[in-house]
């Protein structure tokens, strides 16, 4: 990276404190790629500090009513650093991230105290609730301030995606009868649904529940989260017309996809667009109704009114290099009714951002926390203490990069996630920064600059199930979009049942 570049990196912190640290960061920084590696000790704690993130950690506690009822080796600030800590360094044991965590965070240890035991780590994490790690998540969920994101937006409208995935737990008589167990599996689970920015593929917003929770009733302990000025992208699992209707109700505008049975689509087409689109009116049949209600425990409920939609159906063609063809076909249901301003084509190709949610969970899961890792706590409290704990840091290292990005005018797709969180735990950072902390913050999205950038526009498409891994590659291909009309009945047609 040249030094302009550099210096462009670093034009927001001026002579500010990156500058006047004692300790070579901005040096170190400027120096190159090797820059973790020149940080002295001094620099490196001086880093931890402004990264912990000290008033959202009190913030929470607070929030949640935690008071240390005496004085212990390891109060509740600090275990919910440590915490963080062991979502940052996954895979390390208890004392190795006690030795990394604990020296920089001065002022918080009882005097004379030295680093504890990993022994009285377990039971300083019994007495905080997960609820303090998870009002923590909401403080890291909220987007900082910050120029226009590259790649973050379509229509004027920010891009969010509605999705689901799993975490196994520790095979314990506790976590079975709170997570609950897959058939044939061999360990409990968690369900886990998150709302994500596809711009940035930070998390916004999530619930965590047992297997045996449904995505779709996660999904609707979310519906809030929705805002006006977003366009909301959805897999074919969660439609639902209550749902559609409740989730644009907030503002949001939707572009979900639905299944391409038409008795999963209580619908009727009332006009085809120029576009190949086409107008239909969602209509709640009485066996859905019935259903609804018997969900809800009440026969009163009334049906829901009916509303015009807009669906897009296409047929998505996926050649490789060697000159296989496979064909998909989508349906996309939306409130965008101007195909004027929205044509289908780029309806079809904004679904295609969806995928962001799903890069964002091998992230967490796969490059944050390990392969097949399966988290450590022996309870349900402490399982989702870690969920929330990783959430928290997953957050940080995307705000990380999305600064980085900004300052440089870059999409962050082109920002390296394995870079960031190799400089981000090469220079100790322990937790997840809630505020933006102008030296220790800056000098790691200046050591991410120095990174080569990822080559994000390239079109590939890799085997999903281990299965077609066992045969398959990954491959360049080609996309073609190629708009259908849908075999809904039409209006006038008889009435749906």
């Amino acid at each position: 990276m040249s030094q302009s570049a550099m210096s462009l990196a670093f034009s927001h912190v001026g002579t500010g404190v990156a500058e006047k640290d004692g300790g070579g960061v901005r040096e170190a920084v400027l120096a190159g790629p090797c820059v973790v590696a020149e940080l002295d000790d001094r620099a490196r704690s001086w880093l931890l500090e402004r990264l912990v993130g000290r008033d959202a950690v009190r913030a929470a506690l607070a929030s949640c009513g935690h008071v240390d009822v005496r004085r212990r080796v390891l109060p509740g600030e600090v275990t919910v650093n440590v915490v963080l800590g062991l979502g940052l360094f996954s895979g390390e044991g208890y004392d190795s991230v006690l030795a990394k965590v604990v020296p920089a965070l001065s002022g918080q240890l009882p005097p004379g105290v030295g680093v504890p035991t990993g022994s009285a780590l377990s039971q300083a994490r019994a007495r905080v609730d997960e609820k303090v790690f998870h009002a923590l998540f909401q403080a890291t969920a909220a987007e900082p301030e910050r120029g226009l994101v590259v790649g973050a937006c379509e229509f004027g409208l920010e891009l969010t995606a509605f999705d689901g995935t799993i975490f196994d737990l520790a095979d314990t008589d506790a976590m079975r009868e709170w997570f609950a167990t897959p058939t044939g599996g061999g360990h409990p689970q968690a369900r886990v649904v998150t709302l994500t920015a596809c711009g940035t593929r930070k998390v916004r917003a999530a619930a965590v529940g047992s297997y045996a929770t449904s995505e779709q009733e996660l999904v609707d302990t979310l519906v809030d989260s929705l805002a006006a000025g977003t366009l909301n992208l959805a897999d074919r699992n969660f439609f639902s017309m209550a749902r559609f209707l409740a989730c644009a109700a907030t503002g949001a505008q939707l572009a979900w996809r639905v299944k391409n049975a038409n008795d999963c689509l209580p619908a009727k087409v009332s006009a085809t667009l120029p576009d190949g689109s086409q107008l239909v009116r969602l209509h709640e049949s009485d066996a859905m109704l019935a259903r609804r209600r018997r969900k809800a425990g009440t026969y009163s409920l009334p049906r829901l009114s009916d509303t015009i939609a807009r669906l897009v159906e296409f047929d998505l063609f996926v050649k490789d290099e060697r000159g296989r063809t496979r064909r998909s076909r989508f349906r996309i249901l939306t409130t965008l009714l101007d195909h004027d301003t929205h044509p289908a084509q780029a309806i079809a190709a904004v679904y295609a951002q969806r995928w962001q949610a799903e890069i964002a969970y091998y992230r967490i899961k796969v490059t944050l926390r390990g392969n097949g890792v399966v988290l450590r706590g022996q309870t349900p409290n402490l399982a989702k203490q870690e969920i929330w704990a990783m959430l928290c840091v997953y957050n940080t290292l995307c705000d990380l990069a999305t600064e980085t990005a900004v300052s440089l005018g870059l999409d962050p797709d082109q920002i390296s996630f394995v870079a960031v969180l190799r400089l981000t735990r090469n220079h100790a950072a322990p937790s997840c920064a809630c505020t933006s902390p102008p030296g220790a913050a800056q000098a790691l999205r200046a050591a991410i600059a120095a990174r080569p950038t990822n080559r994000y526009r390239r079109k590939r498409t890799s085997p999903r199930t281990n299965k077609e891994r066992r045969t398959e590659r990954t491959r360049d291909v080609t996309y073609t979009i190629n708009i259908v009309t849908s075999n809904l009945p039409k209006l006038g047609d008889d009435l749906l049942t």
